[in-house]
């Protein structure tokens, strides 16, 4: 609902809100500019006469001439999304790449009433809320990628002493079921490389993919520094938030070479970006590879979790490496896992997994 202007008192409004509660603000001129400054919250104990208080002791100041100080909201009225907002700034000092994950949430934040609340008067009822209520559209899995962000961020309000408690504390995850089995076999590789093979970037893009392993923000994110001439390359991991690398052949590091050398890209240079804004990369090979995954492995009717996808690149290099007998803490490794769960759900495709053994029990006992 829009603000709307108090009856009583001259540039003092208050926005309903749909949690029942009551957010209210204050406006004036500074400069010959309109400035507009939220107070807090009815539930907080904030009424309009307050807000009047507050807008007379501004306007006096600027009336008589004296230094305005920034204008700073009581710890107790601090909102989520101010929280958040600090958190974010604190965030990218040490890690420039968290700006998807930063909007991310703090456009799920803004959308729900927790946004306006005041950090300590946020319950675990409204994070449950907050949770069923973000559900719409989005996977699982997000959601409890936003709620976990969420509970981040109070955590670092509670190293901050700006509240003492976090409601986010016992929050039970949503199921997730998101194992997609797809890979593609060798086959199905070569078809999709015959496909793109003229259009450079693409083509390139998807080899590396398969030959990395990597996340899309992954290989979005290579630099032309992180190839080694030992044959080794640079990966950041922005789900695990760590840097770790991967392995290049010498056909394949020799054809990236001449593609660099061909595309006049310098060390700090992104591989992959061709738009003028890196901010986009991924979105357009998103859109570049979605219409050629659908043309040739997706007919419809597939279902979602056999879709073939980007993401389909990083189970094709798992899978490949388990049918042939990668050992399993290796593949881990390359994958960057966290937790071999993750990773043993390729164990299945290997050799290694009873083929072999069944295969000598079988000649063991077979004459024929």
């Amino acid at each position: 609902m829009a603000r709307q202007k108090s009856k009583r008192y001259i540039g003092v409004y208050f926005q309903e809100l749909q949690n029942g509660d009551r957010s209210y603000y204050i406006t004036y001129k500074e400069n010959n500019k309109d400035i507009w400054k939220k107070i807090g919250l009815h539930s907080e104990g904030i009424r309009e006469a307050f807000c009047h208080q507050k807008r007379n002791e501004i306007t006096s100041k600027i009336r008589l001439g004296e230094v305005l100080p920034h204008f700073a909201l009581k710890k107790d009225f601090q909102t989520l999304l101010d929280i958040a907002k600090q958190f974010y700034d604190y965030k990218e000092l040490h890690n420039k790449q968290n700006k998807k994950t930063r909007s991310r949430v703090e456009a799920r934040i803004k959308a729900h009433y927790i946004g306006t609340k005041s950090l300590k008067t946020i319950t675990k009822v409204d994070i449950e809320n907050f949770q069923v209520e973000i559900q719409n559209g989005i996977a699982p899995a997000t959601v409890n990628f936003i709620v976990q962000q969420v509970g981040g961020i109070f955590n670092w309000a509670i190293e901050n002493e700006l509240t003492e408690k976090n409601p986010c504390l016992g929050i039970k995850k949503l199921k997730v079921d998101n194992t997609r089995t797809r890979y593609l076999e060798i086959d199905e590789i070569k078809k999709l490389t015959e496909t793109i093979k003229n259009d450079k970037y693409v083509y390139y893009f998807v080899l590396v993919a398969l030959a990395t392993g990597g996340r899309l923000q992954t290989i979005c994110n290579i630099k032309i520094a992180d190839i080694k001439s030992n044959g080794t390359i640079k990966l950041f991991d922005f789900k695990n938030n760590s840097e770790y690398y991967g392995f290049l052949n010498d056909k394949l590091k020799v054809l990236l070479e001449l593609f660099i050398k061909d595309e006049n890209k310098k060390k700090d240079d992104f591989l992959f970006q061709n738009t003028p804004n890196s901010n986009y990369m991924e979105q357009y090979y998103q859109r570049k590879l979605k219409p050629i995954f659908d043309i040739l492995f997706n007919p419809i009717g597939t279902k979602h979790l056999e879709k073939v996808t980007i993401h389909t690149l990083r189970h094709t290099f798992a899978s490949q490496l388990a049918i042939n007998e990668t050992p399993i803490l290796t593949i881990k490794k390359l994958m960057n896992h966290n937790d071999i769960n993750a990773t043993m759900r390729y164990a299945k495709l290997s050799k290694n997994s009873g083929e072999k053994h069944v295969n000598n029990l079988i000649n063991s006992f077979m004459t024929i």
